[in-house]
């Protein structure tokens, strides 16, 4: 839990949680959409560009804009202006003191996740949930749909490398652990072959050869089916290894 007890989680659905509590968000997607930006983005934003990004239209960008920071000054101030700031020109989110999850996913993984810990690397792991402001897509404000994807993007790429790191680095001494991390990668990333061979070289050292065969064939009829592909050496090497174990 964060020093001020907030804690805003952008992976998966939008939360504000003060005090443990889940606060009730605004009924408008835009509103929601308003503070997920200012809270990734961390930065001050002139209102010309957050009236672009998401009030580009015949309405009144800067009425929408004032009568969205109304709706979000209660749900993450206590004291009115020390945490979104806001005057004639500008706009900010003040992070200090609160606890964001893709800022803390960051601050574990760091630039390479090959040098972060495996602790560090578990818990970003748990908070990489789901997609970044899911359910905010917003189709008719372009601008935010592009940034929007883009930070997806990002995201899913690195959870992609956490879970391979997670399974490179557990798989002989938790197998177990490093079998949950192979099937999230799997799940993430369906043609992800080494994904699905660590899966099958797991269970067969689990002494589960039933269910890595069935993993082999899932993951051939994959290949096939998306790419046009057979199996890596990799994989055939995983089916051999548990076809030898099996009696």
């Amino acid at each position: 839990m964060s020093a001020a007890g907030l804690d805003i989680r952008l992976l998966g659905d939008l939360q504000v949680i003060r005090d443990g509590r889940s606060l009730a968000l605004p009924a408008s997607r835009k509103t929601r959409a308003l503070l997920g930006f200012l809270v990734a983005t961390g930065c001050p934003h002139s209102r010309e560009r957050l009236c672009d990004l998401l009030w580009d239209g015949p309405d009144d960008p800067r009425a929408g804009l004032r009568w969205s920071l109304t709706k979000l000054r209660p749900l993450v101030e206590t004291t009115p202006g020390t945490r979104l700031t806001a005057d004639r020109r500008q706009v900010a989110f003040d992070r200090t003191g609160v606890r964001v999850d893709t800022v803390e996913v960051a601050r574990l993984v760091g630039e390479d996740p090959a040098t972060a810990s495996t602790e560090g690397l578990a818990a970003a792991a748990g908070m990489l949930r789901g997609d970044f402001l899911e359910g905010l897509d917003l189709a008719e404000c372009y601008r935010f749909r592009e940034w929007c994807a883009a930070e997806r993007e990002a995201l899913a790429r690195r959870r992609i490398a956490v879970l391979g790191t997670l399974v490179a680095r557990l798989e002989a001494e938790s197998p177990e652990a490093a079998l949950a991390h192979a099937r999230a990668l799997a799940a993430a990333e369906p043609t992800c072959e080494s994904a699905h061979a660590a899966i099958v070289r797991i269970l067969g050292r689990l002494g589960r050869g039933r269910e890595a065969l069935g993993q082999y064939a899932h993951c051939r009829t994959v290949l096939s089916r998306e790419l046009g592909a057979m199996p890596s050496v990799e994989l055939e090497r995983a089916r051999l290894d548990v076809t030898r174990r099996r009696p």
